[in-house]
């Protein structure tokens, strides 16, 4: 081989090494995503009034690009029919950028929101779920943990569907985007008297978690576990959500033994086996 070949094929393993090292970069950038869409869902320790509150937002990864603007109402719409399946909900806002969609309950002071939908052309849903727990003499029920579990789990489905995916344009040899997602639970509410805490959780056997004793619950403006929810594979099993979600919750509750504590949590909701209808049987896409 002579001196010029032997230039050319180092030239050319050059050029090939720097394609496959742009290639793995691209790749690497692709899966790790930007991260601006769940950027907008903040505020997860504020109190409500009326009830507590399970909030589950999850968006794409990466930045989509938007269906027209005129397009979006109609797709929002089939993901609520998804998301809140037979509620009697109502449409109180769209745009051109997002549809807000409520469930309306009586309350002591009148009709109160119980839920909240937002589905914006970004790809991001805000569900804002109203804990069905009761409140006697400033004293709240249990966390029930099966509800949380339960709103996540339906959520969790949904973005597999196509509807959600119909939310947004798809690029050049995409397949299905990765999810960010954030997830938190009101420690409080605020009633006519102040704020109510919930100091326990609807699991048997769950008094006997040890527990820190001037400990209230707590919520990160940005969730449980945010840091560990990024990124998520579109096929994830619904655990690889919860879990995460459940030890934080726990830990920013002040319970001692945490790995303990969400194992029993995951034995009692069989959130090891294989996945179960979430919430009530939810509305049938529309053709």
């Amino acid at each position: 081989m002579s001196f010029g070949e032997v230039d050319a094929a180092g030239n050319i393993f050059e050029k090939t090494w720097w394609l496959l090292q742009s290639g793995w970069f691209w790749a690497k950038q692709t899966a790790q995503g930007d991260h601006t869409t769940i950027a907008a869902c903040g505020g997860m320790d504020r109190d409500y009034s009326e009830r507590f509150v399970a909030r589950v937002c999850v968006g794409p990864t990466r930045a989509v690009k938007p269906v027209p603007s005129v397009e979006l109402a109609a797709r929002a719409l089939r993901v609520a029919r998804r998301v809140l399946g037979d509620l009697p909900y109502e449409v109180s806002y769209s745009g051109e950028d997002r549809v807000r969609f409520v469930v309306m309950d009586d309350g002591e002071f009148g009709p109160f929101e119980r839920h909240h939908l937002e589905v914006f052309g970004s790809g991001l849903l805000d569900l804002r779920w109203g804990l069905h727990m009761a409140v006697i003499d400033e004293v709240a029920d249990p966390l029930p943990l099966g509800e949380v579990v339960a709103v996540i789990r339906r959520v969790h489905q949904v973005t597999q569907g196509s509807e959600y995916r119909n939310l947004y344009s798809k690029r050049l040899s995409e397949k299905r985007r990765r999810h960010d997602w954030r997830i938190g639970v009101t420690g409080r509410m605020s009633s006519a008297k102040g704020q109510v805490e919930w100091h326990s959780l609807d699991v048997p056997g769950s008094d006997s978690f040890a527990r820190a004793k001037n400990r209230y619950a707590y919520c990160p403006s940005i969730g449980f576990a945010a840091d560990r929810l990024l990124s998520r594979k579109p096929d994830e099993p619904v655990q690889a959500v919860v879990r995460p979600v459940l030890e934080e919750l726990l830990m920013h509750a002040g319970y001692l033994d945490v790995p303990n504590s969400v194992a029993a949590i995951v034995a009692h909701h069989q959130l090891d086996s294989p996945t179960r209808p979430a919430l009530a049987p939810a509305e049938p896409p529309a053709p």
